[in-house]
């Protein structure tokens, strides 16, 4: 543990936008084949050479890229995870917590503390969601954070929880359908549904091929507005911590008149008070991006208000996954 808080300041926010740049030109690939001089990737990269050299010698400092004996630069386990085409990739993540969309509302957190407002639509004037739909490039390295999350996070999940129990899966705000494709592959009887906006779920139908494509339905829509009927589970990954508590309400509520009586809620969510996992500090993001996490007690009283009884929590890598039944 840290004995000096600066040792938390500092080389934090300097060493993220670092990162962030480095991964922005694209360095950990051109490292993928070994190491380089700093002239090959300044003119690769299209940077200026004396001042990549700065940030490369920097970032050596926290073992981000390591400099040889005859002056190149390679990558280390650290940046080799940040490249593309790594399995595990990361990029998406440098990509996106210290991008101006994400880190201005960062840097205004003391007025949410303050006020209880949301940072970002004071900084932007809109909600991050809305922002999204109008900012392409901004959502698209959005979208590679969730896809990134999903690879990294679904064995853990397929591993701590059994799908198969249940007849049709609907996965409610499923994006692209990769985690939905994951499930309906280990379970092989299993009905999946996709539901997402129309735009998004149109997309995804091409990504779904063979056995699995045959035990799949797409539903465009609104989860602000109905669900597809009849699941017997209903799968929400990161979904409900996108909200504040009336907006997460109504989300709960259309699957509540939707579901089987005999049917399954299933949260994968964070936890801020998870004896191995808090989400303390990932709360603070949400707060000034317009959702929040919530504790075991929060999520007990959101969901009763909304028609369910939390039946148990059930550890799943990073997350939870959090089973409910309505009453």
């Amino acid at each position: 543990m840290p004995t000096n808080p600066l040792e938390y300041i500092f080389p934090g926010i300097v060493a993220a936008q670092a990162i962030h740049v480095a991964v922005k030109f694209g360095v950990p690939d051109l490292l993928a084949s070994g190491p380089r001089t700093v002239a090959e990737l300044a003119s690769n990269c299209g940077a200026h050479e004396p001042t990549l050299e700065r940030l490369l010698r920097a970032l050596t400092a926290i073992e981000m890229f390591q400099r040889t004996s005859d002056g190149r630069y390679r990558n280390t386990p650290l940046t080799e995870v940040l490249r593309k085409d790594h399995p595990q990739s990361l990029r998406a993540v440098a990509l996106f917590l210290p991008a101006p969309f994400v880190s201005l509302p960062l840097g205004a957190l003391s007025e949410s503390v303050r006020t209880g407002e949301t940072a970002f639509d004071r900084e932007f004037g809109e909600s991050f969601f809305t922002y999204l739909a109008s900012h392409p490039q901004e959502a698209a390295v959005f979208n590679q954070v969730m896809s990134q999350d999903i690879a990294w996070s679904t064995p853990a999940l397929l591993r701590a929880y059994d799908f198969s129990r249940f007849k049709r899966l609907v996965d409610v705000g499923g994006g692209q359908g990769k985690l939905l494709r994951e499930i309906l592959a280990s379970s092989t009887k299993l009905h999946g549904v996709l539901f997402d906006q129309p735009a998004v779920v149109a997309e995804a139908k091409a990504l779904f091929t063979g056995d699995v494509a045959a035990r799949s339905t797409f539903v465009g829509g609104s989860f602000f507005e109905e669900v597809p009927e009849a699941g017997d589970a209903y799968l929400l990954k990161r979904i409900i911590h996108d909200w504040q508590d009336e907006d997460a309400r109504k989300i709960l509520g259309n699957i509540r008149r939707a579901i089987s009586a005999d049917g399954r809620l299933l949260l994968v969510e964070s936890l801020v008070d998870s004896p191995v996992h808090p989400a303390g500090l990932l709360d603070l993001l949400m707060l000034v991006l317009g959702g929040r996490e919530r504790t075991n007690s929060e999520f007990r009283l959101l969901l009763g208000s909304a028609g369910f009884s939390l039946d148990k929590i059930i550890p799943a890598g990073s997350y939870s996954v959090i089973e409910c039944h309505p009453i």
